[in-house]
């Protein structure tokens, strides 16, 4: 992620209605009810809570979410994270004390799924 640029941030104390699309990496710290798509990387910080749908490269979740997610590479459960919902993504990574509850639907990497139609 170091090479990647802060495209957006939402801070505490935000709150937003809507739809969100962005390049590059976006951030949210506030409250947020809505869409958010990308090929790119969101990172929902520790003071966040998301309702809604999410559409990203990667998620990085350690605050409150619920809704759907669909990751095309991973989505990160941290420790203070609560997810509820449904996930879908070929990598989940849920550490020590991350909560997640709902359902998840494992699919292929996007690399994989490249490789083979390339056979």
């Amino acid at each position: 992620m170091k090479d990647r640029e802060l495209n957006g941030f939402l801070d505490k104390g935000t709150f937003f209605k809507g739809d969100i699309t962005f390049k590059n990496l976006l951030r949210i710290d506030g409250k947020m009810n809505g869409t958010v798509r990308s090929e790119e990387t969101l990172i929902i910080g520790e003071d966040a809570d998301v309702e809604g749908d999410v559409f990203v490269g990667i998620c990085i979740i350690n605050g409150k979410f619920k809704g759907k997610i669909e990751a095309k590479h991973k989505i990160e459960i941290h420790p203070k994270a609560i997810v509820e919902g449904e996930i879908k993504t070929p990598v989940l990574e849920v550490k020590e004390g991350g909560v997640f509850n709902g359902n998840c639907i494992m699919t292929k990497n996007i690399k994989e799924q490249k490789t083979k139609n390339k056979k």
